[in-house]
């Protein structure tokens, strides 16, 4: 529940309105230059995750699925040559962008639900470039801010059973479907509402335990799905739980200890200034420690031959990423931190989509399964977010190396700058669509500002 002082705050408010309002009012134009800029690049970078994604035999499965549902072809699948209704579209270009987990991290995995509802409704409904990132700009903030109030005072996966990054991308896809729609600030409102009302309880097991395939439509695909419909019945009149947030029986509630109005209501904090994006291609809990292990190994520690890596990382974490037993999936490798610290340590110095793929053959490597054995992972009360770990090395000889890490590659006080995000999605792309296609492709991206339409984005990211 809330806090007493935080409830008589909240009262204040009517959290689902004033985001509306705030949605309502969005102009690209009068947004700051970094603002803008990182809008395009969270297109390019979600975009590079989903051509990462085509072809990979869940992602055949998925689009089988729903081409089997039929409907108008409202927007284009990236990667294929098929088109369906915009809601499965979205559902397929975000499960394709999240299966390697290389999408970004602002606000929870906003861009992963932004961007493909964004590109599916706008195309459906024939919006220019800047009106598609005005949708962006509008689910990525109100994502980031619903996520900002609370996440400090998150209860424990192992509590509530929810991983809650789904839950807030749904209100943010339902303001970016909403303002595509057209609907005023009141309208913006009762569909962000209604996303709540709607969205998946995005269980824990399913990301962190044994959760089969359908993992990657947690965080995207379904969040983006039931924004376009709750802003769609919002255009018809129908109407949400205002207080879905902040009641003592809604989201804060339930997911967390305390929430901060403040956050929640700030019109001062723009998060897309302060992007969260990836370089590996595994959960972001992992990437601190692993960018540690892979430092002291370029400067010549022996990480490999240690007789012991002593990792401390933050106790609600620990659950869902430090695993007793080596992985037997791709999806479990890729939150698996023992796996892929001895990874970092024998000379990978970036997680890709071949790591997890193939989990089999990189297990059989000399020591790679040895080392995972060696590698202890504990809690340090004196770290509290993901982004904070402790790395001791304990040497051959008995001597240790430690190193403190608090801010990994890509967050925002170490940020992969706007030519490393480039690099990354022409790393993805090429081989989908081809060198000259991709750079092309990158292009019209960037020229979306000035786009009337999304037909040179489209013809691009279908395939080849």
């Amino acid at each position: 529940m809330v806090s007493t002082t935080l409830a008589a705050e909240a009262a204040q408010f009517n959290f689902t309105r004033d985001l509306g309002e705030f949605v309502a009012g969005l102009d690209f134009a009068r947004l700051s230059e970094a603002v803008r800029i990182q809008a395009v690049m969270t297109v390019l970078d979600t975009l590079g995750c989903s051509l990462a994604g085509t072809g990979v035999e869940d992602a055949e499965r998925l689009l089988a699925a729903e081409s089997a549902r039929g409907g108008a072809g409202e927007a284009q699948v990236v990667g294929s040559a098929q088109r369906l209704p915009a809601e499965a579209a979205t559902r397929v270009n975000a499960y394709q962008g999240d299966i390697f987990e290389l999408n970004d991290l602002t606000g929870g995995h906003a861009g992963i639900a932004a961007v493909p509802t964004a590109l599916a409704l706008g195309e459906a409904l024939g919006a220019s470039g800047q009106a598609v990132l005005e949708a962006v700009v509008a689910a990525v903030e109100v994502t980031s801010r619903i996520y900002a109030a609370y996440y400090s005072d998150i209860k424990p996966f192992t509590e509530t059973g929810m991983a809650p990054p789904g839950i807030p991308s749904t209100f943010g896809a339902a303001a970016a479907a909403a303002r595509l729609l057209g609907l005023d600030g009141e309208g913006i409102g009762r569909a962000i509402a209604i996303a709540g009302a709607l969205a998946s309880w995005c269980p824990a097991e399913v990301i962190f335990g044994d959760g089969g395939t359908i993992k990657p439509m947690l965080f995207g695909a379904m969040p983006g799905s039931v924004g376009i419909m709750a802003a769609r019945y919002a255009a018809e009149g129908l109407s949400g739980p205002p207080r879905i947030l902040d009641s003592a029986v809604g989201f804060y509630a339930t997911v967390a200890r305390a929430f901060d109005p403040a956050a929640l209501a700030d019109d001062t904090t723009w998060h897309l200034a302060a992007p969260r994006r990836k370089l590996h291609a595994c959960c972001g809990y992992i990437h601190s420690a692993l960018d540690t292990v892979i430092q002291l190994r370029n400067e010549g520690v022996d990480v490999a031959g240690a007789r012991e890596i002593r990792v401390g990382m933050p106790q609600y974490i620990l659950p869902v990423i430090s695993k007793p037993r080596a992985p037997t999936t791709p999806n479990e490798a890729r939150f698996h931190a023992e796996y892929m610290l001895s990874l970092g340590a024998h000379g990978v110095d970036a997680i890709l989509p071949e790591h997890s793929i193939g989990l089999a053959e990189w297990l059989k490597r000399p020591g790679v399964a040895d080392l995972m054995g060696r590698v202890a992972i504990a809690a340090d009360p004196g770290l509290a977010h993901y982004h904070h770990s402790l790395v001791e090395v304990v040497l051959a000889d008995g001597s240790v190396v430690a190193r403190k890490n608090l801010a990994p590659l890509g967050s925002p006080a170490n940020p992969l700058d706007d030519a490393a995000v480039a690099a990354k999605f022409m790393r993805l792309a090429e081989p989908v669509v081809g060198s000259m296609r991709a750079s092309a492709l990158k292009e019209a991206i960037m020229a979306l500002p000035e786009a009337s339409d999304l037909k040179a984005v489209v013809a691009l990211m279908g395939g080849r």
